[in-house]
């Protein structure tokens, strides 16, 4: 069986998996802007019905020629074509056509709809005008009794040349990206290939027994420790035999530790990917639709770019905790924290107070219990952030007008510090997953309540740094405790 290079392997699978997320990204979001114009057009044309509706009250049936002037004055205000049906089908007024030269309106789907339900809506074509409408029909009541149904129609061709153009645009972009991504890809599977095959050139002479060969230095971190780590098995196998063993199984360990470090890097960045690609898809789809034509109407503006904010501070607060998460793991390993012996309750205080407003907003009670002279060695201001995360956690998923306690104690040689509430609580099989990276029980409620997916990732890094940790306890339904261990000495 022929074999094919490494670049071979990594490149067009890489592009196979991103063209394939492009299309199915298209696909909906193709589905969604049609779904989107077709209820916006629908909407319009309810509350220009509505209106025609509110102009005909007062009026009498029997004067159809005021009706139908009625209509024609409508049409040219609005560009809406109005239709006055009464209810045996007739129709009296109407914005383009003469009343009178109508056919029977009694079996349109919209009128009938109408007449049974209160309201009737439908895409079809006219006979009367020869091309696709939208109709949208309301009855008009006098005494809790049906005397006529007026509907308004427009043409729906727009919206279709419309949505055309978009996916046109959508095309070229995913075109324009793709072709970004195959060279992209390209080298990085290159960019990985290389030092390889120099590896394994290397270890095809060290096992010639000639240890006298060198790996060049790499670019990329893990790579470059184990091009070192192979020299530094060269140089010991060059001056002892008897350590070849031994050096075997250094290697080994190093292959599986940049394996594994690889495996994080790459579930790391799908992640981000993931949840930065969202709210920018949300964003770029929202301002797309401004720049077609909705800017024209305030009240759109003003609900579109209300939503683009919301998915701008998502955004925010998706790379401030990122942000934190690189700190808490370089200053770890650094040690350039200071932790110094503290009392523990002005902590929880302040933790409390930046937590108040959205406490006060659902109503619920913040309890502190926490002894005066309760003292522990710590960096105040990242426990007073973990215990910020725990208790907003807690009030995200707590109902109105609930409590929350917070509680420190000292047990042995640790200080804990609970934070318990009793708000929709977690299911068991979720508990060992809780503190990973953007691991969330229910992605849809977390996002509807401005969710990252790091902050419990956060307290468990700042734990970690002050030789702690934290635990869960969880009952579906009713609540969860959450407890930071502190130690002592």
């Amino acid at each position: 069986m022929k074999k094919s290079r490494l670049i071979w392997h990594i490149s067009p699978v890489f592009c196979v998996v991103f063209i394939t997320a492009l299309f199915i990204i298209t696909f909906y979001a193709t589905h969604f802007f049609r779904t989107f114009y077709y209820n916006q057009l629908s909407d319009d044309l309810k509350i220009r019905a509505e209106f025609a509706e509110h102009q005909l009250n007062g009026m009498k049936l029997e004067n159809s020629e005021q009706i139908d002037n009625l209509c024609k004055e409508l049409f040219k205000r609005g560009g809406t074509r109005v239709t006055v049906i009464l209810p045996e089908g007739r129709v009296i007024g109407d914005s383009e056509k003469n009343p009178a030269t109508m056919e029977d309106h009694s079996e349109r789907p919209e009128f009938k709809a109408a007449i049974k339900e209160g309201y009737g809506k439908s895409i079809r074509f006219s006979n009367t005008l020869t091309k696709n409408m939208m109709y949208v029909a309301m009855p008009v009541r006098q005494e809790n009794k049906t005397i006529a149904v007026v509907r308004t129609s427009v043409p729906v061709e727009f919206i279709n040349t419309t949505l055309g153009n978009l996916y046109n645009k959508i095309l070229i972009t995913g075109i324009i990206v793709a072709i970004g991504v195959i060279v992209l890809s390209w080298r990085i599977a290159r960019n990985i290939s290389f030092p390889i095959e120099q590896m394994k050139d290397a270890a095809q002479h060290f096992a010639a027994g000639d240890f006298e060969r060198r790996v060049s230095p790499s670019n990329t971190y893990e790579l470059d420790e184990l091009s070192n780590a192979l020299n530094q098995m060269a140089e010991k196998m060059s001056g002892k035999i008897d350590l070849i063993t031994k050096d075997k199984n250094e290697t080994q360990a190093v292959l599986k530790k940049m394996s594994h470090i690889e495996k994080v890097r790459r579930d790391f960045v799908a992640n981000v990917s993931h949840e930065l690609r969202t709210p920018i898809t949300s964003i770029k789809g929202f301002v797309e639709t401004l720049l077609e034509g909705a800017v024209k109407d305030p009240e759109q503006v003003e609900r579109f770019l209300r939503i683009i904010a919301r998915h701008s501070d998502r955004l925010d607060a998706i790379i401030n905790d990122l942000l934190a998460l690189s700190r808490l793991e370089e200053e770890g390993e650094k040690r350039k924290l200071f932790f110094h012996e503290q009392y523990i309750k002005p902590v929880l205080i302040s933790a409390v107070e930046f937590a108040k407003i959205k406490a006060e907003a659902k109503k619920i009670t913040l309890k502190i219990e926490c002894d005066e002279k309760l003292k522990v060695k710590i960096n105040s201001p990242l426990i007073e952030q973990a215990v910020l995360n725990l208790v907003d956690n807690a009030i995200k998923y707590s109902p109105e007008n609930s409590n929350i306690q917070i509680e420190a104690e000292q047990k042995n040689d640790e200080v804990d510090i609970n934070v318990t509430d009793n708000g929709c609580g977690i299911e068991e099989k979720h508990l060992p997953r809780i503190f990973e990276r953007f691991y969330v029980v229910d992605k849809a409620r977390s996002r509807k309540l401005g969710g990252t997916g790091l902050g419990l990732s956060i307290v468990k890094h700042i734990l970690q740094v002050h030789s702690g940790s934290v635990t869960v306890e969880s009952t579906p339904e009713k609540g969860c405790k959450f407890t930071i261990h502190l130690p002592i000495a």
